[in-house]
């Protein structure tokens, strides 16, 4: 399943640069880095759902779960939308 591509990919805030998380085993292999750093408990879950995974619903799931604790952690850099798309979204 570490081909189990994330679309649209996450994009996370990283030195030097911004890193990109377009399939499963490339956000596995971020989470052991950042665990690695030193991360809270809540990071620890997130990887074990990641490795748990055995179909594509879990990988959804697991891929939904990382991307609400980036966005909790500001580390996640949201899509920048085209203008046509910004002009017809309701305010």
């Amino acid at each position: 399943m570490d081909d189990f591509r994330i679309d649209p990919p996450l994009v996370v805030r990283d030195t030097p640069r911004p890193r990109r998380l377009a399939s499963l085993g490339e956000a596995r292999a971020y989470v052991d880095e950042a665990l690695r750093l030193g991360r809270p408990e809540v990071w620890r879950e997130v990887n074990d759902r990641l490795r748990a995974v055995a179909g594509e619903e879990d990988a959804l799931e697991a891929i939904g779960d990382l991307r609400e604790l980036l966005e909790l952690e500001d580390l996640l850099i949201l899509p920048v939308l085209p203008l046509e798309q910004r002009r017809r979204s309701p305010r």
